[in-house]
């Protein structure tokens, strides 16, 4: 990770006072960077790609731990995605932080009871950083895992706004109502 250097430019200037701030300024913002994991001056060093992901299942509950050989840091956050498409379409995205595993419970069945495949892949990123190579499981050609719990998504007819189908339920319409109070806040006189 690069600092802030202004260098030349600083011993340039002849007022003390001035000279001095722009000091403290650079001194604080390099020791923020260092903190924040974050590169001053520009993106920081992207981390090396996972060496592998691996996914074990037990009914709904999906185990997934990621093989990443650089030493545990708090400057490398770790990602996974699943979707039921091996193209990734849109994922879903759960932040580790820095840990390398996780259990998620996902549903193994659709609305209409048909058993639901899910494909995953994990990346490393720090902040500042883009993200590596996504590593699938499974290798180059993703993997499908097939949960074999019996929990589906149902949907539940709804009384907020916006409408949904399926299973020939549907949504409620409008936003309801909602009590509104004025904030509270300093009394004013107000002439009559």
């Amino acid at each position: 990770m690069s600092k802030l250097n202004l260098g030349q430019g600083l011993q340039s200037i002849r007022e003390p006072a001035t000279r001095n701030m722009l000091q403290q300024i650079e001194d604080a913002i390099n020791n923020l960077g260092s903190h924040l994991a974050a590169d001053p001056v520009g993106l920081a060093a992207t981390p090396p790609p996972l060496q592998g992901v691996n996914v074990k299942t037990a009914g709904e509950l999906v185990h997934v731990t990621l093989t990443h050989n650089v030493p545990i840091n708090k400057n490398i956050n770790y990602f996974v995605e699943h979707d039921t498409d091996p193209s990734f379409p849109a994922p879903h995205v759960v932040h580790l932080g820095t840990s390398r595993g996780t259990v998620l419970n996902l549903p193994t069945k659709t609305d209409g009871g048909v058993a639901v495949s899910y494909y995953f892949r994990a990346y490393a990123q720090s902040p500042g950083s883009h993200a590596a190579r996504p590593v699938n499981y499974g290798g180059a050609n993703p993997t499908a895992v097939t949960l074999g719990g019996t929990t589906q998504l149902t949907l539940q007819p709804s009384t907020g706004s916006g409408t949904a189908a399926g299973n020939g339920q549907q949504g409620g319409y409008g936003f309801g109502r909602v009590l509104q109070r004025p904030p509270v806040g300093p009394k004013r006189n107000i002439p009559v």
